[in-house]
């Protein structure tokens, strides 16, 4: 699963849109929207912004290579 697949998944499960995501996490919606539909890796700063809204490891949602 890549991070956009795992944060969609995330995001359905607590029924949050993707701008209510936004307003949570600090993230741009536009950032979220990318991660999600264009496949983009999400930087350190904001996989961990989003990974402390979900209460998992922000090495959850990058990719192996970046985490280790």
């Amino acid at each position: 699963m890549n991070a956009g697949e795992v944060l969609v998944k995330l995001r359905k499960e607590r029924g949050l849109s993707q701008f209510q995501l936004s307003d949570l996490s600090g993230v741009p919606q536009t950032t979220i929207s990318g991660i999600e539909n264009d496949g983009k890796t999400p930087g350190l700063k904001n996989a961990a912004k989003l990974a402390k809204v979900f209460q998992i490891h922000a090495e959850d949602l990058l990719p192996q290579e970046v985490a280790k």
